[in-house]
C-alpha cells in the first residue's frame, strides 16, 4: 500500500507540474524567452513598412519596440500578409499583432484588443484628374478599390451601389486606380495622406467616419495578464513622453 501511495503522489506531482508548464500564460512565455513577438503586414506606411534597405520601419515599429522595452524584453517582427494575420495569431505564430489593426464590435468577439494608441478616420483617393468624386455620395456608381478586410472595405461595402474591388495589399489597390481600371482608393487617412507623398498625380478628395478608427494592440482571447501589461506599457510610454516622440518622428508636430 506504501508503494502505491508513493506512487500515486509521484504521479499526481507530475501531472500538476505538467498542468503548470501547460497553462503558462503567454505573458510568461515571452519573459521566459525574452521575445515579444509581434505579427505585422509591413505594406501599411507610414505604420508598417519596409525601407529601402527592406527593413521594417514605421510607427507601429517603433511603437512595438517601446512596448516590448516595457515589458523588459526584444522586439521581433514577422511580416504577415493581411488576410492570414488573424488565423497567425490564433495559430500562435506570434503572441501579438501591431499592424494598423481597427478596434472593431465584430473583431472584439474574438480577439482581445488593448486601449486606442491612435485616432484616424477614412479617406477617399483618386487621380488628380478625376472631377467626379468630391464625396463620400460620389462613389455610388463607381468602382472603389481597397485592401481585403480592412476598415475601408467594410466601409464603402455598405454603400449600395459601389463596385468594390478587393486585393491583399494597399499597394495593389492604388495601381489600380493609376492604371484607370478603379475610381478611387478608400483606406485609413494616416496610410492614404503619407501614400500622397509618393503619388503626385493622385490626391485625397475627402474624409469621413471621423475620428472612428481607433488602433488597438491585437491579441488572443483569454490572455488577459497580457493585455493588462500592455495597456500598462502604453500608459507607461505616454506619460513619459516616448509616445509623442514616436509621433513626431512619422507625422511632425503632436495634434
Amino acid at each position: 500500500m506504501k508503494r502505491v501511495s508513493l506512487f500515486l503522489v509521484l504521479t499526481l506531482s507530475f501531472v500538476f507540474l505538467v498542468s503548470g508548464a501547460v497553462c503558462a500564460s503567454t505573458l510568461q512565455d515571452i519573459k521566459a524567452r525574452g521575445q515579444l513577438i509581434i505579427g505585422t503586414d509591413a505594406t501599411y506606411p507610414p505604420m508598417e513598412f519596409r525601407d529601402e534597405k527592406g527593413e521594417i520601419v514605421g510607427f507601429d515599429i517603433d511603437l512595438g519596440r517601446a512596448i516590448a522595452e516595457e515589458l523588459g524584453v526584444e522586439a521581433v517582427f514577422i511580416d504577415t500578409a493581411w488576410d492570414g494575420i488573424f488565423p497567425a495569431l490564433d495559430a500562435k505564430k506570434f503572441d501579438i499583432i501591431i499592424s494598423s489593426t481597427s478596434i472593431t464590435e465584430e473583431r472584439l468577439k474574438s480577439k482581445a484588443m488593448s486601449d486606442p494608441y491612435y485616432v484616424t478616420s477614412q479617406a477617399i483617393a483618386v487621380r488628380k484628374d478625376n472631377q467626379s468624386i468630391q464625396k463620400l455620395d460620389d462613389l455610388v456608381g463607381k468602382v472603389v478599390a481597397v485592401q481585403i478586410g480592412t476598415t475601408g472595405d467594410l466601409a464603402v461595402s455598405e454603400i449600395p451601389g459601389v463596385e468594390v474591388k478587393r486585393f491583399d495589399t494597399i499597394d495593389k489597390a492604388y495601381m489600380e486606380v493609376m492604371n484607370r481600371r478603379a475610381d478611387a482608393v478608400v483606406n485609413d487617412l494616416s496610410e492614404v495622406s503619407y501614400r500622397m507623398k509618393m503619388l503626385p498625380d493622385m490626391k485625397i478628395v475627402a474624409t469621413f467616419r471621423e475620428g472612428e478608427d481607433k488602433y488597438g494592440v491585437t491579441m488572443r482571447l483569454g490572455d488577459n495578464d497580457l493585455l493588462e501589461a500592455i495597456n500598462q506599457a502604453l500608459r507607461r510610454i505616454k506619460e513619459s513622453g516616448k509616445y509623442d516622440e514616436i509621433y513626431r518622428k512619422w507625422f511632425g508636430e503632436v495634434k
